[in-house]
């Protein structure tokens, strides 16, 4: 052994090395985003029950619903927020003409990390527990969104 010549990469190995990596990681990471993005719209089902929930406790206090989701209860809301846990869905509620049903709704927040997605744009649930979701030009996408 010759205790000279000096061990390790040579910087051809180290580009090639880096190379690689960069290759890999062209790759993977559209797919990761995606990934993610689908991860992220249960937070807006989850809200979307959660709001469900909170919509039949008033109608059975009331015995009608309400769009006034951050009012108070005693004010006549439902005391609930219009965001969902993460902040990456904003909740809406819109009443029927008679009062005896809803549509809520969750839509991405202008400038969340979910306004990129472009598949599930709304997600909405109404009184009868119909479930429905629209990509960004209406088009039906309840079955790949609802999951």
């Amino acid at each position: 052994m010759n205790p000279s010549r000096h061990r390790g990469f040579t910087l051809i190995e180290l580009m090639v090395a880096v190379t690689i990596v960069a290759l890999l990681g062209a790759i993977a990471l559209p797919g990761y985003g995606e990934v993610i993005r689908r991860a992220q719209r249960q937070d807006a089902r989850l809200a979307l029950m959660e709001l469900q929930h909170e919509l039949e406790r008033h109608y059975l206090r009331s015995f009608t619903y309400t769009d006034r989701i951050t009012e108070p209860r005693d004010a006549g809301g439902l005391g609930y927020r219009n965001l969902s846990r993460s902040g990456d869905y904003r909740l809406l509620v819109r009443l029927r003409e008679d009062g005896q049903g809803y549509l809520a709704e969750a839509m991405p927040e202008a400038g969340g990390r979910q306004a990129r997605d472009t598949q599930c744009a709304r997600f909405t649930v109404d009184e009868k527990g119909l479930r429905t979701a629209t990509d960004t030009g209406g088009t039906d996408t309840t079955a790949p969104c609802w999951r």
